[in-house]
């Protein structure tokens, strides 16, 4: 069986690299398609040692981000008609529209879903299979799958992740030196349009919170100023899940590192627009008390609970360490399912797929 695989986020590579991860076990064939120029996609693949075709560069504005959807399109369309995949695998509109125009059995797995807005109606209606977690609170049709659990367990789960130690050394950091980490996100995806994280002097408040506890870590997907870039995080994207599971504490304003920090262990705070908007993060804070979100409106108490984790970092990461456990309990592995369904896709290869 042949597989491509259509990264657009650094989560897309982890996510459906565990699941390449089990097909190339069994045999199977794959190809990525990068996204040049969003946030370590291409270094996270090549650190994969997989091979791969580049799409066009990522937009940074809606005229941007529209061009790059048309180029993108045509990208991968192109390269289904020269690999020939059984099924494509994605978790982005082009992957599912190149399915559509080829024939092409394609899973499009997220979980924002709707909330996304545009992004998800695109792409969602059109593919074979729709999956997300449990906490979706919608169903979108026939053709929607649900896994017990996050898209975080297909890379954080114990089965597939430990932490390594040696990260402090790769970080300059003594064996036993606290340190924390702040995560800046550009707000530049299409899903972001006039959504907003902190800004300069709310970033300047969380470092002088943070230096109370240890060294403080930047991890960004923008230019730092000047005196910031001191901060940032010198180690290999590949290895940033290993430098929030030995942080005492991960405060940002990305959905998605905050819930990596959560199901890791590590806890952590969100501070952004988006608070309080998507259900699988809500389930992680409301359900299993994993991380925690602030909107932007809140300020007060986002500062309030900063100061209350520091304050008792301790009993923190003894809470943080029952909640996973209970977590870890209730769900399922997600890599099991979506391979699953990825093989169901490929027994529906239509005439024209299986001629190419």
């Amino acid at each position: 069986m042949k597989v491509l695989i259509d990264a657009v986020h650094a989560a897309d590579v982890w996510t459906l690299g565990a699941v390449e991860d089990r097909l190339l076990d069994n045999g199977e064939e794959t190809l990525w398609i990068s996204r040049p120029g969003k946030d370590a996609v291409g270094e996270l693949i090549e650190a994969r040692n997989r091979p791969y075709v580049n799409g066009p560069p990522a937009g940074t504005s809606i005229p941007t981000l529209g061009f790059e959807l048309l180029a993108r399109n045509w990208r991968v369309w192109h390269t289904v008609r020269s690999f020939a995949p059984d099924v494509i695998l994605t978790r982005s509109p082009s992957g599912v529209h190149a399915a559509r125009l080829t024939r092409t059995p394609v899973l499009y797995d997220t979980d924002d879903g709707h909330v996304a807005g545009l992004l998800y109606y695109v792409a969602g209606p059109l593919a074979d299979i729709i999956t997300s977690p449990t906490a979706t609170n919608r169903t979108y049709g026939k053709h929607h799958r649900k896994y017990q659990g996050y898209k975080e367990l297909c890379y954080l789960h114990p089965r597939r992740f430990e932490a390594d130690p040696a990260i402090r050394h790769d970080l300059g950091l003594a064996p036993d030196e606290p340190f924390s980490v702040l995560r800046l996100t550009a707000f530049t995806a299409s899903h972001d349009t006039r959504q907003a994280g902190m800004n300069r002097r709310q970033v300047d408040e969380v470092i002088e919170r943070l230096s109370n506890i240890g060294r403080v870590l930047i991890s960004s997907e923008h230019d730092l100023p000047p005196t910031l870039q001191t901060l940032r995080i010198p180690s290999a994207p590949a290895r940033f899940h290993h430098v929030l599971a030995a942080a005492q504490l991960v405060v940002s304003d990305s959905q998605s590192v905050s819930s990596e920090a959560g199901v890791i262990g590590t806890p952590s705070l969100r501070f952004n627009t988006w608070a309080g908007r998507h259900p699988y993060q809500v389930e992680l804070e409301e359900r299993w008390g994993l991380t925690k979100a602030f909107h932007l409106d809140d300020e007060a108490a986002f500062f309030a609970e900063l100061d209350r984790l520091i304050d008792d970092l301790p009993a923190a990461h003894e809470r943080q360490t029952a909640n996973r456990d209970r977590m870890l309990e209730w769900a399922d592995d997600p890599v099991d399912d979506l391979t699953s369904w990825t093989y169901e896709l490929a027994e529906r290869r239509s005439p024209l797929a299986a001629s190419r």
